[in-house]
């Protein structure tokens, strides 16, 4: 049977439209595979990150916030070196009484030694009656900064920047507050926080930003993390 001019142009615009469908459905599921792929392809990289962390001699890291609380106690930055006897020296700010200070600080084997404001030698203290951490444990495999990376829940690859010749891919996800609490005591410890780390095209952790409940009504706040300087020839001892 010959079909007529317009019935031709019907049947060749059902087939045209019957094959775009085809394809469609084709690059929808393609996109379903490539996101399964992304979620092992960022899994590796926190976990190459990590890896690097935990294996470098020595890190520099810097720890600020613009936020201060109306009340209580709570650390607010930290500036210094980090290395795995787990060691660090530098300089921690806190907020006591009303009060912002930087306070110098070495951390080895187990004590924190600090020159407190107003006093011209080093003394051991318990960080933890100042609202702050023991630096050192920031290097603890687990519980300290690389441990964070294996734990973020709904990880997902959410850009890239450049810095000089320096390509930086960051990830989002969320970290419980009991898994911060031990970086930054002030944390909720039934909250949620934002986070979200840069990790640089060699694999090493170069930024990790976390946002949520830290200051009693305060809203929410962001602590950012920066690390450079990694494998420098660093010796910390007793002061």
């Amino acid at each position: 049977m010959i079909l007529a001019p317009s019935y031709r142009r019907l049947t060749v615009l059902v087939a045209v439209t019957v094959a775009l469908a085809a394809l469609l459905a084709g690059c929808g599921g393609s996109s379903g595979g490539s996101t399964s792929g992304g979620g092992a392809a960022v899994a590796a990289a926190l976990a190459k990150a990590k890896k690097n962390f935990d294996a470098a001699s020595s890190v520099h890291l810097t720890m600020t916030t613009k936020a201060t609380p109306t009340s209580g106690d709570a650390v607010l930055g930290a500036d210094g070196t980090l290395t795995h006897q787990p060691a660090f020296e530098g300089n921690v700010k806190v907020h006591i009484s009303g009060l912002t200070a930087n306070v110098p600080i070495v951390s080895l084997n187990g004590k924190v030694h600090a020159k407190l404001p107003l006093t011209t030698s080093y003394t051991v203290i318990n960080p933890g009656e100042y609202g702050a951490p023991d630096p050192a444990d920031f290097a603890d495999r687990s519980h300290g900064i690389s441990g964070l990376l294996l734990k973020l829940t709904g990880a997902t690859k959410t850009g890239q920047s450049r810095n000089g010749k320096t390509v930086v891919t960051t990830y989002a996800g969320t970290l419980t507050g009991a898994l911060v609490k031990p970086i930054i005591p002030s944390a909720n410890g039934t909250g949620t926080y934002k986070t979200v780390v840069g990790i640089d095209d060699q694999g090493v952790l170069t930024t990790l930003s976390v946002t949520g409940d830290f200051f009693a009504s305060s809203g929410a706040v962001t602590y950012d993390l920066v690390f450079s300087d990694y494998n420098k020839n660093v010796t910390i001892s007793t002061p």
